[in-house]
């Protein structure tokens, strides 16, 4: 904005992140509040600060030239084009960006026009000049001159008044652009809670997810791979920072919408490739990646079977495939902070166990404090299901054997993979749920009923 004759500002009309060029070369970053002035801070832009000024965000450039006394020929390029048509977006994200992309374009052509207009006005500026110096050479010529110049005049003053008149269309265009954003904004953050929400279908672990696997790692036997060795093959996250070694399904190259940064949760991908795998989660599952792929999805199916689900109806919240692991395991993010919102959106659990004697899920802290949440501080529904080995296992069993051996569960022993989830988590069950032997105690009691009800209905 010009603030008086020979002197100008830059606001930014909302908060941002930006990198200043000024005229000379000279790059600044700036971190601007809404309707805060930009560099230089506080001082108005003068005479001396003449030339083109450039304005970069993460997503759009923008130009714009102080001649001195005004700006002028403002650009604004759009960065977001090139990864648009790799990311998996819902129709509300698709729409607003198309709305964006067509305001683009309009303000484009208006810069466009608005440019030729200038060069015309100019040329007829030079005219009016050479035929008002024609003037002075003779009288006799000037009244012709005269004539022209005043026809000439009102051609500049016609220009002149289409140049103000797309002007006026080009802060509309801009003012549209910035709501258009805002509705983007919106609808991208309404999608992320979504796809935070969602879970892949059980038919789909049954039927395309080994197939997938064999397809990806041809000659490997993935049914007796676990999830952590699985979790090696497809993702690196070591000290280098996170890395996919592997694009399956897509996943490593689609681009998050939330951050527009490639790389996007297994569910996303396999939402991308088809849709009816993928919905609102209903079941929760509570289980270890230390499990092998094979027994883990044969439990799912036996209880599925078991209770009389469909496969196709159960849609599986399951960390490995929800979770955007590019943010998870190479950001850590607090998995205790938003555990509670995940199984309660589910509204059912289902603890999968590989065997109930020597049990890698009693040696867990996740998921001991998982299911501990789920059932006795949230009120949910928990059921059981066992793999193979330990339906066998527990076919020979008496109630006592099986108490005797809970004897042994101890969330003290119990351990989680990153010592930042151990802390929260500890945190959690010291300061809210009355400490490890409470705890312990309300866990094997639960675990004996579960048991108790499962073998009866075996």
């Amino acid at each position: 904005e010009r603030r008086t004759i020979k002197y100008g500002k830059v606001r930014a009309r909302r908060d941002l992140d930006l990198k200043v060029t000024e005229p000379e070369g000279t790059v600044r970053n700036h971190t601007a509040k809404a309707d805060q002035f930009l560099f230089p801070l506080g001082y108005y832009i003068g005479p001396v600060y003449k030339g083109v000024w450039k304005f970069e965000t993460d997503v759009e450039s923008v130009k714009i030239e102080w001649t001195g006394a005004a700006w002028t020929g403002l650009r604004v390029v759009s960065k977001l084009d090139p990864v648009l048509d790799r990311m998996p977006l819902l129709r509300t994200e698709k729409k607003a960006h198309e709305e964006i992309k067509r305001l683009s374009e309009d303000l484009k052509k208006t810069e466009q026009q608005i440019s030729a207009i200038s060069t015309d006005a100019d040329d007829a500026r030079k005219a009016f000049l050479e035929k008002d110096a024609a003037r002075k050479v003779a009288e006799e010529e000037a009244r012709r001159k005269q004539a022209e110049a005043d026809a000439a005049d009102e051609v500049v003053k016609q220009i002149d008044s289409r140049r103000k008149a797309y002007e006026a269309k080009q802060r509309d265009i801009q003012a549209a652009l910035i709501k258009a954003r805002d509705v983007l904004k919106d609808e991208t953050a309404k999608a992320t809670a979504e796809r935070a929400e969602s879970g892949i279908s059980l038919n789909f672990l049954a039927n395309n997810f080994v197939p997938e696997l064999k397809i990806q790692f041809p000659g490997v036997d993935v049914e007796n791979k676990t999830f952590s060795e699985l979790a090696t093959m497809f993702w690196d996250s070591g000290g280098q920072g996170f890395t996919h070694k592997t694009d399956f399904l897509g996943h490593a190259t689609l681009v998050d919408p939330s951050d527009c940064e490639a790389g996007v949760s297994l569910a996303t991908a396999i939402w991308a490739k088809d849709a009816k795998h993928v919905g609102k989660a209903n079941l929760f599952v509570s289980w270890t990646w230390k499990y092998k792929i094979g027994p883990f999805i044969e439990a799912l199916l036996e209880y599925a079977r078991r209770t009389g689900l469909a496969p196709d109806s159960l849609f599986l919240w399951v960390c490995f495939f929800t979770n955007n692991q590019r943010t998870w395991l190479g950001q850590h993010q607090d998995g205790v902070g938003v555990f509670a919102a995940n199984v309660r959106g589910a509204q059912r659990v289902v603890c999968v166990l590989d065997k109930y004697e020597d049990s890698l899920y009693f040696q867990r802290l996740w998921t001991l404090f998982e299911v501990f949440v789920a059932c006795i501080i949230l009120n949910l529904e928990v059921d059981l299901a066992i793999m193979e080995e330990g339906r066998a296992q527990l076919g020979d069993a008496t109630m006592r054997e099986i108490a005797r051996s809970l004897a042994s569960v101890d969330i003290g022993r119990a351990r989680a993979t990153f010592p930042s989830d151990e802390a929260a988590i500890w945190k959690q069950i010291n300061d809210v749920y009355g400490g490890a032997d409470l705890m312990t105690t309300k866990i094997k009691d639960l675990l004996l009923r579960l048991l108790n009800q499962l073998l009866l209905d075996m």
